[in-house]
């Protein structure tokens, strides 16, 4: 068995540990091959019994991808992520699998802890978190600074009170239009009438 199919498999067996729901959903696939292909590891495995993946030399049933792309937006959209994910194979058995891996996040905090306590590594994560959120976090605070710059500085951006009541006299006038025309059209109607008894 070469060590990256061992890696793998050791990999996904750990995040299953942490997710016993995931876990119970594969064991009702006892027995069946699949195979799961990352980026710089793949591994043909086998559903123990009880939840958990074994090596398997066989020819897999289903087959996992997950290219590069998946991992980067897993992070921000992970509706995104799954929309990169190749199935291919038995669809039924290679859907279970999926959403069955899926559903595997990995408890970083937990695993840490292990390492340098619970307290320093809940501050590890959190500071990772802020860290990764950054970006995000400045983004949207540029933009509202540059909505407030052009609404209320430069005055190029009307401000939403100014915008509802243009819109509400916009639809004063298309309604006193519309009187205006059907009264102009009663006047004709009257001097053609009045045009056609002399």
């Amino acid at each position: 068995m070469a060590l990256g199919q061992a890696s793998l498999s050791a990999l996904l067996n750990h995040l299953l540990g942490q997710a016993p729901a995931a876990q119970a959903d594969l064991s009702r696939l006892a027995g069946r091959t699949f195979a799961v292909k990352l980026p710089l590891l793949a591994a043909n495995v086998v559903v123990m019994p009880n939840g958990l993946l074994a090596h398997s030399e066989g020819l897999p049933e289903a087959s996992l991808s997950l290219p590069l792309q998946f991992f980067t937006l897993r992070l921000t959209d992970p509706q995104a992520a799954s929309r990169q994910v190749v199935l291919a194979g038995d669809p039924e058995l290679a859907s279970k699998a999926g959403a069955a891996l899926g559903a595997l996040s990995w408890d970083v905090a937990e695993d840490l802890s292990r390492l340098v306590g619970d307290i320093a590594a809940h501050r590890i994560v959190t500071s990772s978190q802020q860290l990764a959120n950054a970006p995000v976090t400045m983004g949207r605070r540029l933009t509202e600074t540059l909505v407030e710059y052009l609404r209320d500085e430069d005055r190029m951006l009307p401000r939403k009170e100014v915008v509802a009541a243009f819109c509400d006299e916009v639809d004063t006038l298309r309604n006193d239009l519309a009187r205006l025309d059907k009264r102009l059209a009663r006047l004709e109607a009257d001097l053609g009438r009045f045009e056609s008894g002399k």
